[in-house]
């Protein structure tokens, strides 16, 4: 697997109105993750956007979860969520319509009409705001590709992921 050249990258956020965009530094997940759904209002929602046929993205939701319910999927699935490279996942609020969505290439936007309390999450884990900060996606060329791999923990993959949350309401969208 090519590892790309990152070294342009900092530990810079981006914001521009009501989202907040940055390449979130894999030893930041967790801590970030959550901090961030912690200011989430309840009821709160859960999606995974998995590959499908014709390399098109299915999407799948688990509804009206209370924070127990996110903080339990963040703590079963770190493995999975926070280190496989196919999927993009996120949380978000059904009363605020504040979400956070992890995309490839750790690439992560927040979008939220209080945007303040997401950036203080990321200055205490030592981001600083840009708003020309560099993304993984500005740095990804054909000379310095970047590979997205499935990942197991567990002898778990996304799959089994997406049919364990199925079992407790989790719906593909139409």
């Amino acid at each position: 697997m090519y590892i790309p050249d990152v070294s342009a990258l900092k530990k810079e956020y981006r914001v521009k109105k009501t989202d907040l965009t940055l390449s979130l530094s894999a030893e930041d997940y967790k801590p970030f993750f959550a901090d961030a759904v912690s200011l989430l209002k309840e009821p709160v929602f859960f999606f995974a956007e998995i590959p499908a046929d014709n390399d098109a993205m299915r999407t799948y939701y688990l509804d009206n979860c209370t924070m127990p319910v996110a903080k339990a999927i963040l703590k079963r699935y770190e493995n999975i969520l926070f280190a496989d490279g196919v999927i993009r996942f996120g949380f978000g609020s059904h009363s605020t319509d504040d979400e956070i969505y992890m995309r490839e290439y750790q690439t992560l936007t927040v979008y939220s009409k209080n945007i303040g309390e997401y950036e203080r999450v990321l200055e205490r884990l030592g981001y600083s705001r840009n708003d020309k900060a560099l993304l993984t996606w500005d740095i990804i060329s054909e000379k310095n590709a970047g590979e997205c791999v499935n990942v197991e923990a567990d002898d778990e993959g996304y799959p089994e992921m997406i049919n364990n949350l199925i079992d407790v309401g989790m719906y593909a969208a139409e």
